[in-house]
């Protein structure tokens, strides 16, 4: 039996059964190290960046969702630094976190966003056995902090889009190295916690990186077959992002 009841908890929450199954051996018999998690769509169901986006378009009647789609369609890198400087810069850090933990309740409330409970139930599992958890993303840094307090994930252990901070303590429209994106999430690792990630949890291209360079990783799957096959062939757990 795992500590903690942990078989029968991962059985309750629409896990793969092959994908419970390896969570549980890894937690049985992997030493304790550092588990890495993307945020957005891995963690939360929906995205707390493009929800405060659709917020603010709706609230200016601007067409903001619209130029991001259309950016991210040309460069994904370069329109999530955008979006970056279009949720945060301006403001203070107090008050994006307001914003941040306003926009959650909002999306919690229409259905739109909601922390996955087997990834919270995940996370407390790592936590209680020792594991350090982190999470990674390429959503602003201070906006994630404000909502990974709903995991028990403090907001030292958020890393994310960094933006230089102005002498007026309002951010500024420079994002601060390393960018968060692709290899610049498991730079981000080794720069915070000096190694390799034993385990690493995300849903896209730019989560790979941090993935490959990890010991086991969870991969959830929103479709993207060039992905889900590069998983397979490296051993990785895939979950649907579906159903749970």
């Amino acid at each position: 039996m795992i500590a903690g009841g942990l078989s029968g908890l991962f059985d309750s929450l629409g896990w793969r059964e092959e994908v419970r199954t390896g969570l549980e051996q890894m937690l049985a018999t992997v030493r304790p190290g550092t588990a890495v998690f993307d945020f957005d769509q891995t963690i939360l169901h929906g995205d707390i960046s493009e929800a405060l986006l659709a917020e603010l378009a709706a609230r200016r009647g601007e067409p903001l969702v619209a130029v991001y789609e259309e950016a991210c369609s040309r460069d994904l890198r370069t329109a999530y630094v955008e979006l970056v400087h279009t949720l945060v810069a301006g403001r203070t850090e107090p008050e994006s976190r307001r914003l941040a933990q306003a926009t959650f309740a909002t999306g919690v409330r229409s259905g739109a966003l909601r922390i996955r409970p087997a990834m919270r139930e995940l996370v407390w599992a790592l936590q209680r056995l020792g594991w350090e958890v982190w999470v990674v993303t390429a959503s602003p840094e201070v906006l994630v902090q404000a909502v990974a307090e709903h995991i028990g994930v403090p907001p030292n252990r958020v890393v994310g889009m960094r933006s230089e901070v102005g002498e007026d303590g309002r951010y500024l429209a420079r994002v601060l190295d390393p960018v968060t994106f692709g290899e610049g999430k498991l730079q981000a690792v080794r720069a915070h916690v000096g190694a390799d990630p034993t385990f690493a949890a995300g849903d896209s291209v730019s989560d790979e990186p941090m993935m490959a360079a990890a010991r086991h990783a969870l991969l959830v799957d929103r479709g993207h077959d060039p992905l889900r096959d590069r998983a397979r062939r490296r051993g990785w757990w895939i979950q649907p992002a579906t159903g749970w």
